[in-house]
């Protein structure tokens, strides 16, 4: 029969109709599915450009500040640097100055054990008689009557100008020894 073969062809051809639409569909789903998840990951995507975004201008700010920190600190240690250098200067020319004043120490020093020993013999010898004293007649009697008692000078209980040397000596002593 004729009828049957074109109801046989129409069926097949429903049937592969049937087929191609649900594999249409099934390709429709899974395209869907496909795009929804292509969308989902590109949205996720773009949420982490837009924080490693956020976060390169952060970081960008901290290596701005860190090199103005940078500047500033290099700043601080050139001046520093400066003041230290006229500190140091400063040091040589008082080391200088000291080296000076401990070469005047030592020769006062030396000159105040020379006095100190004059004046000790001066007394010494002024406690028996006038021995200073130049001859001249009038002022050889004044000077005899004058020196009836020893002569000690203007000497106190505390040992007056000899006492006042031997401290100014031991000063001397003790700048010697700090320095």
């Amino acid at each position: 029969d004729p009828f049957a073969k074109v109801k046989k062809m129409i069926k097949d051809l429903i049937v592969k109709l049937m087929e191609q639409a649900n594999k249409e569909a099934d390709h429709k789903a899974y395209c869907d599915t496909e795009l929804a998840t292509n969308k989902q990951t590109r949205e996720i995507k773009q949420s982490e450009v837009e924080e490693l975004s956020a976060s390169i201008e952060k970081k960008a700010a901290e290596s701005a500040q860190l090199a103005e920190e940078l500047k500033e600190l290099s700043d601080d240690m050139s001046q520093l640097r400066k003041e230290q250098a006229e500190a140091t200067a400063m040091r040589q020319k008082e080391k200088a100055t000291n080296t000076v004043t401990m070469a005047d120490a030592k020769a006062a020093q030396v000159a105040v054990q020379r006095a100190t020993k004059v004046l000790k013999e001066f007394y010494a010898r002024a406690s028996g008689d006038a021995s200073l004293l130049q001859g001249g007649g009038r002022l050889d009697a004044e000077m005899a009557q004058a020196t009836q008692e020893p002569y000690t000078g203007m000497q106190s209980e505390h040992g007056g100008i000899v006492g006042f040397l031997e401290v100014i000596l031991s000063d001397f002593a003790r700048l010697e020894a700090e320095a």
